[in-house]
């Protein structure tokens, strides 16, 4: 496997790191000089054991972090459902409450959670399972005098698995990056500001690039340029390695892409997340690739966006191993190292709020201060 350092300097790939700034090994990467790191919530003995893809939102004076549950393990369509709690400083939780689980809508399965909160109302994008066993994002709205989750029937957005929150582009829709199901990056793009009607685009690739789980990530890089950035498909039986992220471009707000290529930005097989701060900078989140997931980095630009430039370590240890988190298949996880995967970010009051899960068993939170990213 070639190292993070000579990927990120390979010219021949698509520049999404700058090739001229070395890219530092796990053992040369800085920390931050400031984060403050919060437990959410722990799996318990006789609760539940598997927690994954958590997503926080600030809505009316508290922060909401949501995630999927289960109380074994992994089973993705079958018997997961979506659990969260709020917090009013992000230091202190309360108890975890069930949002939505099945039957509600029809569903085998409820995951995939996503919180956005936008004109004094939450949004849950939630990924619906029913026989068929194909996805399609629903979307609710939270009651705010009753705390209950009300499932919007006619906003549905069939095949699509939802990963960023939405975005603003200069036609006025609402941008959301994700997949089509399993096998291909997408975005979900709005009918202005109408919610409940959605345009479904695939991203072009060709046939030699092969992806599995692309979640892809979407870099506003500004005057309406967007980037998508994917997940990259390893340690496959008869596919070829991708050591770093494939990407696209567009250049009309989503409308259309360019084919998927490789770039020179190394990563795991595991979701990245990217943002634009209010400093100007954009931000991706990604596990490393010579550490997989048990190392949780943070790339950023200079204010003026551009190419990814500097990289830190947000969390970074194996161990505690696994304590409770039964798997998925036939096999347990109980014993193995942790990790630090599927990150959502939120920006407020001068702080990056980093949610992710812990073995997939936990929720964790790191609190970033801005001003440390702006180096």
């Amino acid at each position: 496997m070639p190292t993070s350092t000579e990927l990120a300097a390979d010219r021949a790939l698509i520049a999404v790191w700058d090739p001229a700034v070395p890219f530092p090994s796990p053992r040369e990467m800085p920390d931050l000089d400031r984060v403050t790191q919060v437990v959410v919530t722990r799996a318990e003995p006789g609760a539940y054991h598997y927690l994954h893809e958590a997503t926080i939102a600030w809505h009316r004076g508290r922060f909401y972090l949501g995630w999927a549950n289960h109380r074994t393990g992994e089973t993705g369509d079958h018997d997961e459902l979506i659990r969260g709690c709020s917090s009013p400083d992000g230091l202190h939780w309360s108890p975890p409450e069930t949002w939505a689980q099945p039957p509600l809508a029809g569903a085998t399965s409820l995951n995939h959670p996503l919180l956005w909160s936008h004109d004094e109302t939450l949004y849950g994008w939630f990924v619906c399972w029913r026989e068929g066993h194909r996805p399609t994002t629903e979307l609710f709205i939270r009651d705010d005098r009753s705390g209950v989750w009300v499932w919007q029937e006619q906003a549905a957005i069939p095949l699509f698995v939802p990963f960023c929150p939405p975005q603003r582009t200069a036609q006025g829709d609402w941008l959301l990056g994700g997949e089509r199901w399993w096998y291909d990056a997408a975005v979900a793009l709005s009918a202005g500001d109408d919610l409940t009607r959605w345009r479904l685009v695939t991203l072009p690739r060709p046939d030699e690039l092969r992806l599995l789980y692309p979640e892809a990530a979407i870099v506003d890089r500004g005057d309406n340029h967007w980037l998508a950035v994917c997940r990259p498909q390893q340690h496959t039986p008869g596919v070829p390695d991708a050591w770093t992220a494939p990407v696209a471009s567009s250049a009309d707000g989503g409308q259309t892409w360019t084919p998927l290529g490789l770039s020179n930005f190394p990563l795991a097989p595991s979701q990245p997340f990217a943002g634009r701060l209010s400093t100007g900078q954009q931000y991706l989140l990604t596990n490393s690739l010579e550490e997989g997931r048990c190392l949780l980095t943070i790339a950023v630009t200079g204010p003026s966006g551009g190419l990814f430039r500097r990289i830190y370590k947000v969390r970074h240890q194996a161990w505690p191993a696994v304590r409770l988190f039964g798997g998925w298949g036939d096999g347990s996880r109980v014993g193995q190292p942790t990790e630090w995967s599927y990150p959502n970010a939120l920006e407020h009051e001068g702080h990056l709020y980093i949610a992710c899960t812990q073995g997939k068993e936990d929720c964790v939170l790191s609190i970033v201060p801005l001003e440390v990213l702006a180096g």
